[in-house]
């Protein structure tokens, strides 16, 4: 029988996570909570309690989940951060049932998060708000026991997952998920080691093929640029293994409309996505990310295949400008610039 008791750190959560992105987002429609309470006919201490987490939004009824996205949509609420909502509802289930004694599978051993799902699941460990509520100032407050204390029930989590294709998946989820957490230094830096050690044949896809991915970036993070370069020359050799780094990046900035339930998903060739917010993503990266040497031969393999993303004479600029300064500022190796040397030529042929 599944059970339902709460570890100390992940009970200080539930509902934080939706509360905290329902109040940004009524901020940002101007309206007081006394105003919120009115439209939405319950007491002051309802509307305070959902932002706070007392009241979790994610225990609500459908039905009061759907007038609450109604209302906030009657006052103006940007779709973006409607969807966030949705997300972050999401991000408190995935809290509520990893925190479970005897939840098994592991939630997150079910679902490969997109970089909105994963900062929300970060927020309460790194204190530091999704992209699209750093303007607002968004705050959430956690104590660092309590951050240490999820991170914890992660790190257990990730080491007793089973050796197959989902727990792969789920170590190399939590090793980015607990990467600034002070206590989890150590374990992230064994995690490195083990996934360096594993000496994997990039050549071809295999659940392995995306921890690589992710270490190598990891590492180019950290100032250590060879990894990554090696993942290039040995983990994007073919279409194929291209194609899945395509389609995974395009699924990390929200191109996709639905979760993964699991990694083999990017080699899926039924995958569809349209490219102009990978676009957008590369393009920053190119532009100074300490992984850029991926975001350009990954833009590269981009424009290679959806030359029509350049046909917007803005679009071609800011990609021939993001070419030209890496080109001159950026140390990269031969390869490399030979493949941002193509990308400039396509983004100025096109304009």
């Amino acid at each position: 029988m599944r059970g339902t008791a709460l570890t100390a750190g992940a009970d200080e959560l539930v509902g934080r996570i939706a509360g905290a992105v329902l109040a940004a987002i009524r901020a940002e429609t101007g309206t007081t909570q006394d105003g919120f309470a009115e439209r939405m006919q319950v007491g002051l201490s309802t509307v305070q309690a959902w932002e706070s987490g007392r009241r979790p939004l994610i225990k609500a009824s459908f039905q009061d989940l759907q007038r609450l996205n109604r209302q906030l949509r009657a006052d103006g609420a940007p779709v973006g951060l409607l969807h966030l909502l949705e997300q972050a509802l999401l991000v408190d289930s995935i809290y509520i049932d990893m925190s479970a004694t005897e939840s098994r599978p592991h939630p997150l051993a079910l679902l490969v998060p997109d970089r909105a799902l994963t900062e929300l699941l970060t927020w309460p460990i790194t204190g530091e708000a999704p992209q699209q509520l750093r303007a607002a100032k968004s705050k959430l407050h956690v104590p660092g026991g309590v951050r240490d204390a999820v991170a914890a029930e992660l790190r257990r989590a990730a080491d007793n997952s089973p050796r197959d294709e989902r727990g792969a998946m789920m170590r190399r989820q939590v090793k980015f998920l607990v990467a600034s957490n002070d206590a989890s230094a150590e374990w992230v830096r064994a995690q490195a080691a083990e996934d360096v050690r594993a000496h994997v044949d990039l050549r071809t896809w295999s659940p392995s093929w995306p921890v690589a991915r992710s270490q190598a970036v990891s590492s180019a993070q950290e100032g250590d640029p060879e990894p990554l370069r090696h993942f290039i020359e040995r983990g994007l050799a073919d279409e194929a293994t291209m194609s899945a780094n395509l389609t995974y990046w395009a699924y990390w900035v929200g191109e996709h409309t639905a979760p993964w339930a699991q990694d083999a998903e990017m080699i899926d060739p039924s995958q569809d996505w349209a490219g102009d917010r990978l676009l957008d993503s590369l393009v920053q990266g190119v532009a100074g990310a300490p992984y850029r040497e991926l975001c350009i031969h990954t833009l590269w393999a981009l424009l290679r295949r959806r030359n029509r993303l350049l046909r917007r004479p803005a679009v071609a600029e800011r990609v021939r400008a993001a070419a030209e300064l890496a080109l001159d500022t950026a140390t990269l190796g031969s390869g490399t610039r030979q493949r941002l040397e193509q990308v400039r030529y396509l983004a100025e042929s096109a304009g």
